[in-house]
């Protein structure tokens, strides 16, 4: 018989709430000494060391390529849309062009600064 059978020959209650905290945890505290000794099962790692193998590589690539083949690919581009208030002035050293419908062909033109009169 293990040890944590013999303090909770039972085990847990059917409704959790029956338990206390306390209890709880000196539950899993005794149910963890039934735990394998050398940290468990570890896939894809090797003595605490990621293992790549191209055939998981290969198998990653492909599963990638079927799931944007699938759903297509995300959309990760940030695009940031301010509104001012302001008029364009002339005394400004650039030109600002805004296309609401494609922001991507939105453009902002850079005019050579005259010296400032002395």
């Amino acid at each position: 018989m293990e040890p944590f059978d013999l303090a909770f020959p039972n085990g847990p209650p059917a409704d959790p709430e029956e338990w206390t905290d306390e209890q709880w945890i000196a539950w899993l505290e005794a149910t963890d000494a039934d735990a394998p000794d050398g940290g468990g099962n570890r896939p894809a790692t090797m003595g605490g060391r990621v293992v790549h193998s191209t055939g998981g590589q290969v198998l990653g690539q492909s599963m990638l390529g079927l799931a944007y083949a699938i759903y297509g690919r995300r959309d990760d581009e940030v695009v940031i849309v301010a509104e001012g208030d302001s008029e364009q002035g002339e005394d400004e050293p650039f030109t600002v062009h805004l296309d609401p419908d494609h922001p991507e062909r939105s453009s902002v033109v850079f005019r050579p600064v005259s010296e400032p009169p002395a």
